[in-house]
């Protein structure tokens, strides 16, 4: 595959070999509260499993969408990371930006864990990305600097 990129006056040629994957990514930012508590264990025995964590307390979050897939012929692009910017907003930062976590929809019956939210926002956005040259590769959410999950379907 070619692609040929031009910066004012000057012309670059870029060639890529058959099925060459590239990854693009787009890192958002959110804060949120939640408590670690599942409704079929004792007070006791989620306190012993969750710790402090059992507790009410919140995050400020980022949150990485890589997608993979190949160049478009025309544009040099994998996907538009404006629309991916414009997919994430909608989909996911609208609900859970500045929420509690727990009386979310996309919640409901699950333990709102960074684990458990890396697999959520990936079902939410796997169809919404998916194109005929580029798709979902990985959700990655870090909770903190320290404390980061990474979901790749």
């Amino acid at each position: 595959m070619q692609i040929i990129v031009s910066f004012k006056t000057k012309r670059f040629v870029i060639l890529l070999k058959k099925n060459n994957m590239l990854l693009v990514t787009r890192i958002e930012h959110f804060s949120s509260s939640h408590i670690l508590k599942n409704p079929n264990l004792s007070e006791e025995r989620n306190r012993e499993v969750f710790g402090k964590c059992n507790n009410f307390h919140g995050h400020n979050y980022y949150l990485e969408v890589s997608l993979k897939g190949e160049p478009d012929y025309e544009s040099g692009y994998v996907f538009d990371l404006k629309e991916l910017k414009t997919i994430i907003d909608e989909n996911i930062l609208k609900i859970v930006d500045h929420s509690f976590l727990n009386d979310l929809e996309i919640f409901r019956n699950i333990v709102p864990t960074t684990e458990n939210m890396a697999v959520v926002f990936w079902n939410i956005l796997k169809d919404k990305v998916k194109r005929k040259n580029a798709e979902l590769y990985s959700v990655k959410i870090y909770e903190t600097a320290k404390n980061i999950v990474e979901y790749k379907g």
